[in-house]
């Protein structure tokens, strides 16, 4: 017998307090690796019941311990601390457009808007940044996504690819996952400051033998772990959650 909506309620709510949890655990790594207490990060909560988004900063309400709201795909409310952030059609947007995509990552990751500026997409400069090739894509108006058509047109520009950075302001990361998403942007900005690094040192960027020559490897290593690919959770994202469960910090952003 086929579950009616109601009768799959509590197991929606329990996928939706899990997904709450890691959105709190997404926001401390990601304000503490890049500085940024206005980036957000957001879920796609079950059965089309709306989106999900944690502020890295504290509430400005007192006693509040966390800025979680939750709001459907017509930017009403439906619950939570605080208002819905100005820039929701980041993720109402990028959910329509793209099914396969379960949690997208906004971030001002400073690196990341330098290269932004200079017009130097972020690329594959090291094992840790193959997913993004040959360069991940540049929205090229420095704006604040504020309404519908924006949210839309970033999602143009995103396309099929995992990252986009916003000329002169920051970084939108997706992923199936929470996990994939919010690593996905702490990878971003160390690679934006090793190829800055390497810029300023005469680097000019990487060509087609060095991507083959790091794909094959990545090939072989996984064949010799009898995987696929990277698996979720990863082991940064479980490393850096028992750090923060354990009320550790880590040297930020590695520098």
């Amino acid at each position: 017998m086929k579950k009616t909506k109601q009768q799959g309620a509590p197991k929606r709510r329990t996928a939706a307090k899990l997904a709450e949890e890691e959105l709190k655990i997404a926001a401390k790594i990601l304000e503490w690796e890049t500085g940024d207490i206005w980036g957000h990060v957001g879920v796609r909560l079950p059965e089309q019941d709306g989106v999900a988004v944690q502020m890295f900063r504290r509430p400005e309400e007192k006693g509040k311990d966390d800025w979680l709201v939750r709001f459907d795909y017509s930017l009403k409310k439906l619950s939570g601390v605080g208002s819905i952030p100005r820039e929701s059609t980041i993720y109402t947007e990028i959910f329509k457009a793209r099914p396969d995509v379960n949690a997208v990552v906004h971030s001002h990751a400073p690196m990341c808007i330098a290269l932004s500026l200079a017009e130097k997409p972020l690329a594959c400069v090291h094992m840790q940044s193959f997913r993004f090739g040959e360069g991940v894509p540049i929205y090229p108006r420095p704006i604040y996504i504020l309404d519908e058509a924006e949210g839309a047109d970033l999602a143009r520009a995103l396309d099929k690819a995992s990252a986009i950075m916003i000329k002169g302001h920051g970084i939108v990361t997706v992923g199936k996952s929470i996990d994939e998403a919010s690593m996905q942007a702490l990878r971003m900005e160390r690679a934006a400051k090793i190829q800055a690094i390497a810029h300023l040192l005469g680097f000019s960027g990487t060509d087609a033998a060095f991507l083959e020559e790091l794909a094959a490897s990545r090939k072989k290593l996984f064949a010799i772990r009898g995987e696929t690919g990277p698996a979720y959770p990863s082991a940064e994202w479980r490393y850096y959650a028992y750090k923060i469960k354990k009320g550790e910090r880590w040297t930020r952003g590695w520098t």
